[in-house]
Formats: structure tokens, sequence, C-alpha cells
């Protein structure tokens, strides 16, 4: 019996070692998550008031628009566990994508340049403005979210002079503290969304030069005008805080340009009523990655993506969100693959440069870059 008793209280000393082990790393995992910097911070006085004043928020969450637009194809597939822990061979890049070494002082009016994922930068009448800045890894966790590796990278060191920058939205592929807390000293002015200026002050931001906007909201910075639109997606970084934040797409409008910028979305008759009330534009930047059947509602497909593009009344197409990060189960060349096929049988003039490549409006670059590495 002594025996016995010894190998019960053997078992229970090891299975409470255990559970003080579980709950050590759930407390870690807790202040992780609720402390750390990376996640960001939250809205002081009047940014609350903005927010609870706001039509989009209701019982204490941002909420999209209501659409009637549902996508029925079947043909499409759903992430499921096993494509993200057996995917196929050519999902991710097998070496460093081609990329242009960028020269900021080429970065002349008129001019474009992209840098991967979402991240562009233009001058447009003399002020450069800049999208999303993304420079590192798209996750607070280390072992996640890796950019692809890049023949050339533009590092924030690289850049020119930059005026301003707008924020489509908090998630990590859009939102990079790192980057943030480097520009934080570097950027005239940062335009967000509802609720996201509380993340840019705690990276080093003073309040003064972030302004902060609800959807269809519009403000003048040196001449040009900088407009928060609807977007169909969502917002959050930490486990908590899910749509706390707004989420949205800008129109940047100059004397000489009139341009969109899509952050991430779903496909609704949203971009119909844009281009109705906003356009026509001279180019649209739309999100074109990271999509499957689940995601349907907040990512669009390569066809949704075109016509989307015909639905603003955009003259130029610039397809963006890929190329930069794995964050779906297709291969990372297949966006702009059908995006480009789906273009050409719709008769839409589409832009595909090289990252980093510096270009206008008037030369448009249509360089099929990515198809020679398919083996």
């Amino acid at each position: 019996k002594q025996r016995i008793m010894k190998i019960i209280f053997g078992i229970l000393s090891i299975i409470n070692f255990l559970i003080y082990i579980v709950i050590i790393r759930a407390i870690v995992v807790f202040l992780f998550l609720n402390f750390s910097a990376v996640f960001g911070g939250s809205p002081d006085k009047d940014s609350n008031k903005l927010i609870k004043s706001s039509k989009n928020f209701i019982d204490g969450k941002f909420v999209n628009l209501q659409t009637t637009y549902i996508n029925l194809r079947t043909s499409e597939k759903s992430a499921s566990l096993m494509d993200w822990i057996s995917p196929a061979k050519d999902k991710n890049p097998l070496g460093p994508l081609p990329t242009k070494k960028f020269q900021n002082t080429d970065l002349t009016p008129g001019k474009f340049a992209w840098l991967g994922h979402s991240t562009l930068l233009m001058n447009t009448d003399g002020l450069i403005i800049m999208t999303d800045p993304v420079f590192n890894r798209a996750s607070p966790i280390p072992i996640f979210g890796k950019p692809f590796a890049y023949e050339n990278p533009t590092n924030i060191n690289d850049l020119p002079k930059v005026d301003v920058v707008v924020i489509s939205h908090d998630h990590y592929d859009h939102l990079d503290s790192k980057a943030i807390i480097e520009l934080s000293k570097r950027v005239d002015h940062f335009f967000v969304p509802l609720g996201v200026k509380a993340h840019l002050e705690r990276w080093g931001v003073s309040k003064d030069r972030i302004s902060e906007l609800d959807w269809h909201d519009s403000e003048n910075y040196k001449n040009i005008k900088f407009t928060l639109t609807p977007a169909q997606h969502f917002s959050g970084r930490g486990l908590t805080d899910g749509n706390s934040t707004l989420w949205g797409s800008w129109i940047i409008s100059s004397n000489t340009l009139k341009a969109y910028f899509s952050g991430d979305g779903g496909y609704s008759e949203t971009f119909k009523e844009l281009g109705n009330q906003y356009g026509p534009f001279d180019i649209a930047f739309i999100e074109n990655g990271a999509y499957n059947a689940g995601w349907s509602k907040i990512h669009m497909f390569p066809d949704e993506v075109v016509q989307a593009n015909i639905d603003l009344k955009a003259k130029v197409l610039f397809p963006i969100h890929w190329s930069k990060f794995d964050l779906s189960i297709h291969p990372w060349d297949e966006p702009i693959i059908r995006v480009t096929q789906e273009a050409k049988k719709r008769n839409i003039n589409i832009a595909t440069p090289v990252i980093g490549e510096i270009f206008d409006l008037v030369d448009l670059p249509q360089t099929p870059w990515w198809e020679p590495l398919r083996k």
C-alpha cells in the first residue's frame, strides 16, 4: 500500500508541476499580449469621444457596411489545417525575388514606387506620400510573418524625406510598430482611421502630427486632400481588441493626381458607390492576395480585383498585397498570374513594375517579372 501511495503522490506531484507550468505560461502570454508595446496603445479621452460618436461604431465595436454581395464560386478552396502544415512546393519563392535598387532621388513629382505588399511611395505636387509602411515581420511573434527575401531590399534609411504616411488599418502586415518608431521623427504627418492614433502615439509619434478620420471624412494637408473611405474588413492586434479600431481605404487627391488605395477588404457594391461619388481615378492600388474561399468577405479574389477597378472608374489598376508575405494557401505568384489574365480578358490597363522600380503613368511598366521564376 505504501508503494502504491508513493506512486500516486508522485503522479499528483507531476500533475501539479505541469499545472503550474501551464499557469505560468498563461500568465506570461497574458502579460506579453497586454503590455508589450508592439500591440499598440489605448485611445485617449478625445479619441474615445470620436470613436463613440461614429455611426460605424455599434455595441462597442466597429462594423462593416451591410452588403448584398455574396461570392458563390464553389471552385475556390478554403484553407484547411493540412494546407498550412503541408503546403505545396511552389507556395513560396525558392530564392530571393528580383527587385530593383530603389533610388530615392529619382522619385520626382508624378513618380511612384512599390516596395512590396501594400507599401507604396508617390510624389504628387512635390509631396511624398507613403502607404502602410511595413519593413519587418508581419507578426508580433518572432517565428511567424517573415518577409520573402529580396535581391535589393529597401530599408527606411534608403527612403527620401516622407511628408505624409497613410495607414489603412492596424493589422501587422499593414502597421509595423518598428517601422513607425523609426519613422516617428522623420515623417511630418500621419493619416489613420479612428482608434489607430493611439498605436502611433505609443510608438513615439506626437498627437499633433496625427489625423484620425472616420469613413468619408476628409482633411487637406498642403493642398492635397486625404479622404478615408469604407472597406469590408476588420481590425485588431491582440486577442481582445478585435474591431476596436476602424479600417478603410484612402483617396488621395492633388492638382495632378487622384489615386485610390484599397488597404484590405472583400468585394462589395461599395466600390461602385465610391466610383460614382469620388471617381474617376488615375490609378487604383487594390489588394490582390491572401485570399481563399473562407475569407471571401474580407479579401478579394483576383477577378473581383479587376471588377473593383472597373467599378472605381480607374484608368490604371495596380495590384498590391502580394509577393512579400506567406499569408494564405495559394502559391506566392498565383495572385498576379490570375489578375493579369483577367485584366487582359477585360481590356484593363494594369501596372506591374518590379519591386523598387520608379515609374510614372505615362510610360506604364507592364513587366511579367515573376514568369522566369516558375520552374
